[in-house]
């Protein structure tokens, strides 16, 4: 038996965006390079990028680890029948399973991973990225300042602009909102791994290229960033004008008009166009519909609260201001726009009794 397979193994699986490869390249960092955790000494390290949906066939292919880590994926049906298959597959080998997350769905169900999975819930209303760092510098690991200012610049980005995670450079903020948009653009498994790599790396002028290319992560993410903008500028202009506003939110139904992965930055670009809280709804090309809701005062978390208590959406993830949902079947468009100028209405008056 050679030395490596007699290694423990570490299998880490995070979601595709900014705050799920920074969380990852954190997690890599304190295994890889300071053998702390979530192992103390030597582990071969696995990586895979999922989000709630395509968790199940992912999880159908992930090799049996010693220690499983999950990271800013919000706990779902689809997430919880892909944990499932993992865990009777690899019950045998399995010693813990560590989940850390920010999504309300997450928190809801918290006594569901425990009872039936035996997870150790880590659960913060922040970035999962700002509590991973949390937890390592609780057990006494700090990361690489670089390191530690992309996990500033993903708290940036995800507070709506608020350096929540403490004051990062806007070239740094600019760069993570890039990689966040190459990841997605691309959904290439390696070129996500590629990034936690580099991201990790302790050496921070290293040269890194992606696979099957001669560019720099840094020039790729940078022109990737430009060319996505550049498309979803053009497609959020044409949405803007046909927007309908219900009360303090502007509806957009881009159904048919956007299937791909960003619909969020596209929300972004309509909210910057019109001003106001923003709602888009889309829908995935597995028939899904999606409601996108992008804020900048916390209105995006309320509007979804306040549709879930109405029974239009379920599986709500996201944050403060870039909030998602995802429509119940029963919910026709007439019920989701009048439950929108009433959430509308309901988040006003509780402003106005302070």
């Amino acid at each position: 038996m050679g030395k490596e397979s007699r290694l423990k193994k570490v299998v880490v699986v995070a979601d595709w965006d900014a705050d799920g490869v920074v969380s990852a390249a954190e997690i890599y960092y304190s295994q890889k390079y300071r053998e702390a955790f979530p192992h103390k000494g030597k582990a071969v390290v696995e990586m895979e990028p999922s989000g709630p949906r395509g968790f199940q066939d992912k999880a159908g292919s992930l090799s049996c680890g010693d220690i499983v880590v999950i990271l800013d994926i919000p706990y779902t049906d689809e997430v919880k029948a892909g944990l499932k298959t993992y865990v009777d597959g690899c019950r045998e080998r399995i010693e813990s399973i560590l989940y850390f997350d920010h999504h309300d769905s997450t928190l809801k169900r918290s006594r569901e991973l425990e009872a039936e999975f035996g997870i150790l819930l880590f659960y913060g209303v922040m970035p999962t990225s700002l509590i991973v760092r949390n937890t390592l510098e609780a057990a006494g690991i700090r990361l690489t300042p670089r390191l530690n200012n992309f996990v500033k610049g993903v708290a940036v980005l995800e507070g709506g602009g608020k350096a929540v995670g403490g004051f990062v450079s806007k070239s740094i903020v600019n760069l993570t909102a890039s990689i966040s948009k190459t990841l997605n653009r691309r959904r290439d498994p390696d070129v996500w791994r590629r990034y936690v790599e580099w991201l990790a790396n302790p050496l921070p002028f290293e040269p890194t290229k992606l696979p099957g290319t001669g560019e720099t992560i840094v020039e790729a993410s940078l022109e990737e960033s430009r060319e996505a903008d550049e498309e979803v500028k053009r497609v959020a202009t044409d949405l803007a004008m046909s927007s309908v506003k219900l009360g303090i939110v502007s509806f957009v139904d881009a159904r048919g008009k956007w299937k791909r992965p960003g619909a969020s930055a596209l929300a972004s670009f309509v909210h910057k166009i019109v001003k106001t809280p923003v709602a888009l709804l889309f829908e995935r090309d597995d028939g899904v519909r999606v409601l996108v809701l992008r804020s900048s005062a916390g209105e995006a978390k309320m509007l979804a609260k306040e549709l879930e208590e109405l029974g239009l959406v379920e599986d709500l993830g996201g944050h403060e201001n870039v909030a998602t949902a995802r429509l119940r079947e029963d919910t026709t468009l007439e019920r989701l726009t009048k439950g929108l100028r009433r959430a509308s209405v309901s988040i006003v008056v509780k402003r106005n009794r302070g």
